[in-house]
């Protein structure tokens, strides 16, 4: 895997040895993966929202479109 060389200040250098991963490189994954986690089920909770906020008419064209695209996809298998 190719490698590159980041510039931290002291103090960000200093936290990431603090949250005690075994490489600094570990520790930025481990954040990484956290951080992508928070905003996928932030970014779900934001969807889960709008949908109901919509009307009932709406949301049942919704419904009716994703049934029909489940069927299409099912009856590739």
């Amino acid at each position: 895997m190719k490698q590159t060389t980041i510039k931290l200040t002291t103090e960000t250098r200093d936290r990431l040895r603090d949250l005690g991963g075994d490489t600094y490189e570990d520790t930025i994954i481990e954040a990484l993966d956290l951080l992508e986690e928070r905003e996928f089920w932030a970014q779900a909770d934001r969807a889960a929202a709008w949908r109901a906020s919509l009307l009932a008419d709406e949301r049942a064209e919704i419904e009716r479109r994703e049934a029909t695209l489940d069927a299409t996809l099912h009856g590739l298998r």
